[in-house]
């Protein structure tokens, strides 16, 4: 018997029918797109009321900006590393949201960074570069 990594893994073959080419993706609705934004903005939140308490009691200037540092780089390597890997985030998984490029593949990490900073600039407005498309335009990908 084999141990687990010994184990060989054999490619197999698919048989596709010639009519189930590939559709091209449609894109997912606001209010989806908007409570899978929500989801993943509600963990950063959960976040930061969970490290709170490790603050200093005197809550310096300097201590609140560390965390929020802390908070934003951590958001870089969570949506970033998400769009990269899955090509959607824990919100986009429970709402079936996907970012996928122009061409319709797995995007490169330069547009998921611009897509991550056009997505924080949209959150610093109030949402307006939300209305306009931002990070789809900063990133040229698309919310299917």
């Amino acid at each position: 018997m084999a141990r687990f990594d010994e184990v060989e893994l054999q490619a197999v073959e698919v048989d596709v029918p010639a009519g189930d080419a590939p559709q091209r993706l449609t894109k997912a609705p606001r209010l989806r797109r908007l409570f899978a934004l929500l989801t993943d903005l509600s963990l950063f939140a959960a976040l930061t009321f969970a490290l709170l308490p490790l603050l200093p009691a005197s809550r310096h200037a300097f201590s609140i900006v560390a965390l929020a540092g802390f908070i934003v780089v951590v958001s870089y390597y969570y949506f970033v590393g998400s769009w990269l890997l899955w090509r959607k985030t824990v919100g986009g998984t429970i709402f079936d949201v996907r970012v996928v490029a122009e061409d319709g593949e797995s995007m490169p990490l330069v547009p998921a960074t611009m897509r991550w900073i056009g997505m924080w600039l949209s959150v610093l407005t109030g949402g307006i570069g939300f209305v306009i498309g931002l990070p789809n335009r900063l990133s040229n990908t698309r919310s299917a």
